[in-house]
């Protein structure tokens, strides 16, 4: 028995494989499970999807469909539907809008939110224990360009099911699991795909990219061999295995598509394999094909410092952050480069504005403060300072720099003792910190500690143990 009769007769025991649903009350009831199968009828694979309103439309992984003759969902009031017709299947970003009758659906619709941002908690669907949702928070997003985007999650314990749709703390979707994902090994390495916003969704029918109805010919069998090799260069580079994401990128620079995205990680990877003139062609021609390209400007903006171009490195920042004013990198970038120009006005806004990513928030701190204790606002600078251990506990430079203002500029050794010897703790044969909290044990009157010290500074820096003999024969 094969076609419409094979799969008519396997709708009792999808009913059985299927997970239980209670009815839909919201949009984190929209969640519907999604079966993809064979010529006889029989489940080829099965995932996750979400329904995108009441007329039908339902979101899922192309790769819980890839190969199938057709496919069943079974939506959240336990109903089972045969998918009628797939509207748009694009295999770069693993999705597939499919359509079902929609008559007696009543599922809520589901809004799409572009201000994720960590450490965001969210709720991840699963079909597991009766479809309860798996907290997890956001502890990083991994931007590939404007239209792709990662996530990385905790704990490392997710369950893993392709098309688990993402929700936040309002219940709008705000991803996906990829493909690729489900190939790598469960735990914290695990990346979820990141809808960035409605412009990136596809909701409506695209016309040249609708497939032909079911069952009349299957669903292509896997994603095209560029998109392949692209996510396989993917999975390399976040492993930081460079010349493998350099050849799987090259892999997926080929007609007909030529991905910008392509371009880019294989640029990203010559960078990181030294090829800095092959890492500027590449990416000038990911933000040609790709205009506004803002992480391409970003690490345009990396090499040309490395090349010692400095003009021409702060004009690709610049553009990376007016392409994208939430790149915080290219804030910080600037910020580094006008505090090492002396233009501490253009720093302070240029590290302002790159607090909101975790990665470069304890740097920025640390270098906002520098700039507030050479204003003499030394308040502002041990705030900063501290903001920067608060994010970093393993700063030295930013213990060693406290410790230092509140021995020179505020009279404070004793505060200042703990401070350094953090510093001391994290890095022991740095002279500089075991100098400043030998001064600080002097003038909080610990002249033992002070005499530590100095013979261990003797060892490590005797120009600095010989600047401190004269203060300790005073006490």
């Amino acid at each position: 028995m094969t076609g419409k009769l094979g799969i008519v007769s396997l709708i009792f025991g999808l009913w059985l494989i299927l997970p239980a649903a209670s009815p839909a009350k919201g949009p984190d009831d929209a969640v519907v499970s999604v079966v993809g199968l064979d010529e006889q009828g029989n489940p080829r694979r099965q995932g996750l999807g979400i329904l995108l309103g009441k007329d039908g439309r339902i979101l899922t992984s192309a790769s819980v469909l890839a190969g199938s003759r057709g496919g069943v969902v079974k939506t959240s009031d336990g109903t089972l539907h045969f998918i009628r017709k797939v509207l748009l299947w694009d295999t770069l970003q693993d999705l597939a809008l499919v359509e079902v009758d929609a008559e007696s659906l009543t599922a809520a619709p589901v809004e799409i939110s572009g201000g994720l941002r960590p450490p965001e908690k969210v709720r991840i669907a699963s079909s597991k224990k009766g479809g309860a949702r798996q907290e997890a928070q956001v502890t990083k997003t991994l931007p590939l360009s404007p239209r792709l985007v990662l996530l990385k999650m905790e704990p490392d314990t997710l369950e893993t099911e392709l098309g688990a749709p993402i929700l936040n703390s309002k219940g709008e979707l705000v991803g996906m699991l990829h493909g690729f994902s489900g190939a790598q090994e469960k735990g914290a390495g695990c990346q979820f795909y990141l809808l960035r916003d409605r412009a990136h969704l596809p909701l409506v029918n695209r016309g040249k990219e609708e497939v032909t109805k079911w069952p009349e010919e299957p669903l292509e069998n896997q994603a095209s061999p560029v998109h392949q090799a692209f996510w396989e260069g993917v999975r390399a580079s976040l492993r930081q295995e460079w010349q493998g994401a350099l050849e799987k990128f090259t892999k997926a620079i080929a007609p007909p598509e030529n991905l910008p995205e392509a371009y880019y990680g294989r640029g990203i990877a010559r960078y990181h394999l030294g090829d800095l003139t092959g890492a500027e062609k590449d990416l000038l021609e990911a933000e040609h094909q790709l205009p506004g390209y803002g992480l391409a400007f970003l690490w345009l903006g990396k090499i040309r410092v490395r090349q010692g171009k400095r003009a021409e490195a702060r004009q690709a920042l610049e553009q990376a952050a007016s392409a994208s004013p939430d790149l915080h990198e290219a804030w910080f970038q600037l910020g580094k480069m006008a505090y090492q120009d002396g233009n501490l006005a253009l720093a302070k806004e240029g590290l302002e504005r790159a607090l909101g990513d975790s990665t470069y928030t304890a740097q920025s701190w640390w270098y906002l403060g520098n700039i507030a204790r050479s204003q003499h606002r030394q308040q502002d600078a041990l705030a900063a300072y501290n903001e920067a251990i608060k994010l970093k506990p393993d700063f030295y430079r930013a213990y060693l720099e406290a410790g230092k203002m509140l021995v020179e500029d505020e009279g404070q050794a004793k505060e200042a003792v703990d401070l350094l010897q953090n510093a001391v703790r994290l890095e022991p044969r740095q002279a500089p910190a075991r100098y400043y909290l030998a001064l600080a044990y002097l003038l909080s009157w610990n002249p033992a500690g002070a005499w530590e010290q100095y013979f261990a500074l003797q060892e490590i820096s005797p120009d600095l143990a010989a600047s401190l003999a004269p203060l300790l024969e005073k006490k």
